[in-house]
């Protein structure tokens, strides 16, 4: 029975271990780029199209930091993202008008 005990309790650290470094890996933090297009308010989604024209599908959270005003179409953004369960959800979005002024001459 002891030994029964300490299979299980060995099996059991063992699958938490490999469950923490799984979590570990599916979290990677990095910044992107580009101008928001798609924007869906209700489903908290959008397209991210970087300077080559590559599409890339960001989710938010009602955790997400926003900065610069409200999510739009054609508006230039940073955004902070992690990779979970497949998708690429922002933790922070820094938005800046995608429109340029003229300069004075």
């Amino acid at each position: 029975m002891t030994r029964k005990v300490l299979a299980v309790s060995i099996a059991f650290a063992a699958a938490l271990s490999i469950g923490s470094a799984v979590s570990a890996k599916d979290v990677h933090a990095t910044t992107m780029t580009g101008v928001a297009a798609a924007v869906d308010q209700k489903a908290k989604t959008f397209a991210l199209k970087d300077a080559s024209g590559k599409e890339t599908s960001i989710t938010w959270t009602s955790a997400t930091q926003v900065r610069g005003g409200a999510l739009k179409d054609g508006e230039r953004v940073n955004v902070s993202v992690f990779q979970k369960d497949g998708k690429i959800v922002a933790t922070s979005i820094r938005i800046a008008s995608a429109k340029t002024t003229a300069k004075a001459s």
